[in-house]
């Protein structure tokens, strides 16, 4: 599991480091979500990057991975502190999980 996780969250957000001004989504949950990233401060390459690794995210927590233990495995790979990694699986399991 652990590797799966940091191979998936590596591929996903090998380009994260720059934020960029996110476009109007279609989901009214995803435009939510990269509001709150936005209003953080938490860099991305793309919205949609962005979405796509907080359903991963979801996944991770729904296979029983601590959301503590995903935030240190993406902190890495998107090249985010620890606080912003924790605030981004925490939104994400907030807008995305069910």
């Amino acid at each position: 599991m652990h590797g799966r996780i940091l191979v998936t969250a590596f591929m996903v957000t090998a380009c994260l480091g720059t934020a960029t001004a996110a476009p109007a989504l279609a989901d009214e949950h995803d435009d939510a979500f990269i509001t709150v990233l936005d209003g953080q401060s938490i860099p991305y390459s793309s919205a949609a990057n962005a979405i796509v690794l907080a359903q991963a995210v979801c996944d991770y927590v729904a296979a029983g991975q601590a959301p503590g233990q995903v935030a240190v495995e993406i902190s890495g790979p998107a090249n985010w502190s620890i606080t912003q990694s924790d605030f981004f699986v925490d939104s994400a399991t907030h807008t995305y999980c069910p």
